[in-house]
C-alpha cells in the first residue's frame, strides 16, 4: 500500500479537490484506493455521504483506537472506499497528550497493507495532531498551492515539519512535488513566484488552471471526471495522475 499525503496548512490551496480526484482517479483506473478524510472540515466526506449522519468515522480512531477498516465506506465509485470525518473529529485533538499520539493512523492502517493499492489522506489546513499523523503514515507528500505570495509564506513551516517527521519517526518519507492550483498563467505574480517555489520543492509539471470546472463539481457532489471529462481542469488532473504514476516507477 502506498500513502500519500495531501498536505498544506493554509486552506484554499486546493487540497480537498486534489485528495478527491487523485483517489477517483486512482480508482478510474483499477487500483483498490482508499480516501481519508482527516480534515474536521469532512469536505471529502461531504461529497459521498452525509457525514452528520455517521455512526463511526475518524473519530473513533483517534477517540478508541479503531481500526480504519471499521470506519471506512465503499463509495458508489467501483475501487473506492473513503474512511470518512465529521466535526466531532476535532474534539480528538486531545490525544496530543498520549505518548504514541502521532502514531495512532499508521497503527490503524496495518491490516490493510495487503487491500488496499493507494491510500490518500486528506489533511487538514493546519499543522495539528491530525496532519502530523497523516505524514507519519505515509510514503510521499503532495502539497498543492497557488502561485501567491501567502502561499509561499507558509511553506517553510511545512518544510520544517516535515523535515523533522523524516529525521526522527519516518525516514521514508518523501516529498514528491508541489502542484500548483487555480493558475493563472499570464499574471506577472505566477511568473514571478513559480520559480521561487523551485527553491523549496520539485513542482510537478502538470499545474491545474482557475476555472469553474472545480467548484461546480463540488456542488454537483462529483469529480471534476464525473462532472465534465472534457473541462480543462479534468484533463489536467488526469495529466497530473500519470505523472504521479510515473514517479512511483522512478
Amino acid at each position: 500500500m502506498i500513502v500519500v499525503s495531501i498536505a498544506n496548512q493554509k486552506g484554499g490551496e486546493g487540497k480537498t479537490t486534489t485528495s478527491l480526484n487523485l483517489a477517483w482517479g486512482l480508482a478510474r483506473r483499477g487500483k483498490k484506493t482508499l480516501l481519508i478524510d482527516i480534515d474536521p472540515q469532512a469536505n471529502s466526506t461531504g461529497i459521498f455521504l452525509n457525514p452528520e449522519g455517521l455512526d463511526k468515522s475518524m473519530h473513533n480512531i483517534f477517540q478508541s483506537k479503531a481500526k480504519v477498516r471499521e470506519v471506512m465506506v465503499q463509495t458508489h465509485v467501483e475501487n473506492l472506499n473513503i474512511a470518512p470525518s465529521r466535526l466531532t473529529l476535532a474534539e480528538a485533538e486531545t490525544v496530543a497528550a498520549i505518548v504514541d499520539a502521532p502514531y495512532i493512523l499508521r497503527d490503524a492502517l496495518a491490516d490493510l497493507e495487503k487491500e488496499i493499492d493507494f491510500c490518500v489522506i486528506d489533511c487538514p489546513p493546519s499543522l495539528s495532531i491530525f496532519t502530523i499523523n497523516a505524514l507519519v503514515a505515509s510514503n510521499y507528500v503532495i502539497i498543492p498551492l497557488q502561485a501567491e505570495k501567502f502561499s509561499v509564506d507558509g511553506i517553510l513551516g511545512l518544510q520544517q515539519t516535515i523535515t523533522s517527521i523524516k529525521k526522527r519517526i519516518n525516514p521514508g518519507l518523501e516529498i514528491m512535488g508541489a502542484l500548483v492550483t487555480q493558475l493563472k498563467p499570464q499574471t506577472l505574480l505566477t511568473k514571478t513566484i513559480i520559480p521561487v517555489l523551485t527553491k523549496y520543492f520539485r513542482i510537478f509539471d502538470t499545474s491545474i488552471s482557475d476555472g469553474v470546472a472545480v467548484g461546480e463539481s463540488h456542488l454537483a457532489r462529483k469529480s471534476v471526471f464525473e462532472y465534465n471529462k472534457s473541462s480543462r481542469q479534468a484533463q489536467e488532473y488526469e495529466g497530473f495522475i500519470e505523472e504521479f504514476l510515473n514517479e512511483l516507477k522512478k
